[in-house]
């Protein structure tokens, strides 16, 4: 598989509400970059500190029908560069959120190894908040 097909899986499973096929391809040890304008934003490293920062409180704690919609992938060799747009509903705010984002995966091997984030910090805190 190319880095592209891998990190589109990653897509799919998440679309699928497939976790453990979105965590398959990370590398165990994943350095994972959070865009630091987020309420969660910062670093994070390790599947388990990923799941549990990132993925866990997404459904659980702050959107309903949360979707990660990539738009375009970029191949950049050992790097994959997906454009896409983050859309739901505040689980408290019961506003929409509609942002575009940017994800920069870095691959070794068949395993994402480094995750960062960017995207419009103020529209997804706007949205989280009543």
């Amino acid at each position: 598989m190319t880095n592209v097909e891998i990190v589109k899986r990653s897509y799919e499973a998440f679309a699928r509400d497939d976790l453990d096929g979105v965590l398959g391809d990370m590398h165990p040890e994943i350095e994972w970059h959070q865009a630091q304008g987020l309420p969660h934003g910062g670093f994070y490293r390790g599947l388990d500190e990923v799941r549990r920062n990132i993925f866990d409180p997404l459904d659980e704690e702050w959107w309903d029908g949360f979707t990660a919609v990539p738009e375009e992938f970029l191949d950049a060799g050992a790097n994959v560069v997906v454009v896409g747009r983050y859309r739901g509903v505040g689980k408290a705010s019961h506003k929409q959120l509609d942002v575009p984002f940017v994800h920069i995966w870095t691959l070794e091997g068949d395993k994402a190894i480094r995750f960062r984030q960017y995207l419009d910090t103020a529209g997804w805190v706007d949205a989280l908040h009543a």
